[in-house]
């Protein structure tokens, strides 16, 4: 180059690093210049000419209804003859690669503003593809040392430099938070899952040794004789009616029952029998001894102080036990009558208290034969 030439060069690239802060990378001058440019924009690469001039060329043939226009010679012939590496480019293939990678395609020549600017088909904030032209014959690439556009238009949705890391940033915290809150949810989940059994297993516990206390208090009840007193009533109610049967019986009932099969029956009812209506004497029976009722009642006196016989036993003749025997235990509230002493003392207490009724109706009958 002459010296005015290499001089201009040099004011140029003076004037886009101080006003612009852009730089010129030197291409290889082989007709393949403009393609190495915009492959060094997009790629980083200027090696990567091969693959942006094949991707302008297939671009231009979909695209021939469009680009032929402007094409003097047969638009096949020229795409062909545009495929070899030597062959230079110019202003169809920059509005090209401008609507191919969506970027705005600037170029400089010997000054701080663009000669021409090739826009693509929908408008965005990407950066431009800066070239220079030089000597009406070779283009350089124009950098942005502050701003990296590499890969930037290659169909990378919303590519941004740096964007990268940021999304992936914004990715694995993301998916961290989504971790976590699964992590909670499966903790709150197991937390309540073992609240649950728990619970379950504290009532059927609860279920179980309450069914087992209810088992052992019946047991209990069962194996424990029954007061007394709590079947005095019954008792009572049970010997009152054996007497009822017994009044109930008709003449030859009773005659049979006096027969030599009862001789006791016979002779001890003989015995409590009054002499006659008329008669002074008062009936008086002795306790019969039980655990109920030790010892010997006092005697009675009517009237006059009159001594009354002896007391008589009135129950072993009526053989009162084979007769509540045979009576349902139920009427007693028992369930059996296997336990000799509850039997035995449910007929104390019922004889005791038929005794005490056989008493007040003999003091009953002496005071009106006193009044008469």
């Amino acid at each position: 180059m002459d010296p005015a030439t290499v001089e201009q060069e040099h004011r140029f690239e003076k004037a886009l690093r101080e006003k612009k802060g852009f730089i010129i990378k030197q291409m290889k001058e082989d007709g393949a210049c403009l393609f190495r440019a915009v492959a060094d924009q997009v790629y980083g690469d200027q090696d990567m000419h091969e693959v942006v001039r094949k991707h302008c060329m297939d671009y231009l043939m979909k695209n021939a209804d469009y680009f032929s226009n402007y094409v003097t010679e047969d638009f096949t012939t020229y795409i062909n003859r545009k495929r070899k590496n030597n062959c230079h480019g110019n202003h169809i293939e920059m509005q090209a690669m401008a609507e191919m990678y969506n970027r705005p395609v600037e170029v400089y020549q010997y000054g701080t503003e663009p000669i021409n600017t090739f826009h693509g088909i929908h408008q965005n904030e990407d950066e431009p593809i800066r070239v220079s032209y030089h000597r009406n014959i070779h283009y350089n690439s124009v950098v942005n040392p502050n701003k990296a556009t590499i890969g930037v238009g290659l169909g990378l949705p919303s590519f941004k430099p740096g964007y990268a890391e940021q999304s992936l940033m914004k990715n694995a915290i993301k998916t961290s938070e989504e971790s976590w809150i699964e992590q909670q949810m499966l903790e709150d989940k197991k937390r309540a899952t073992d609240w649950e059994a728990t619970n379950e297993a504290i009532e059927e516990q609860v279920a179980r040794e309450s069914y087992l206390q209810w088992l052992r208090d019946q047991e209990k009840q069962a194996r424990q004789p029954r007061k007394a007193s709590a079947t005095c009533s019954s008792a009572t109610a049970a010997a009152a009616s054996g007497l009822e049967e017994w009044s109930g019986r008709s003449p030859r009932q009773r005659s049979s029952a006096s027969s030599p099969e009862h001789p006791d029956l016979h002779n001890e009812l003989n015995a409590a029998k009054p002499a006659s209506p008329g008669s002074t004497g008062a009936l008086a029976l002795t306790k019969p001894p039980s655990p109920c009722a030790p010892g010997t009642s006092s005697q009675l006196s009517a009237g006059g102080g009159r001594a009354t016989p002896p007391l008589v036993s009135l129950y072993p003749a009526l053989e009162c036990r084979a007769i509540m025997q045979q009576m349902s235990p139920t009427a007693f509230g028992l369930s059996d009558w296997d336990d000799d002493e509850i039997l035995a003392s449910v007929l104390a207490v019922s004889q005791q208290e038929y005794l005490e009724s056989m008493k007040k109706s003999a003091l009953h009958r002496d005071s009106g034969a006193d009044k008469s």
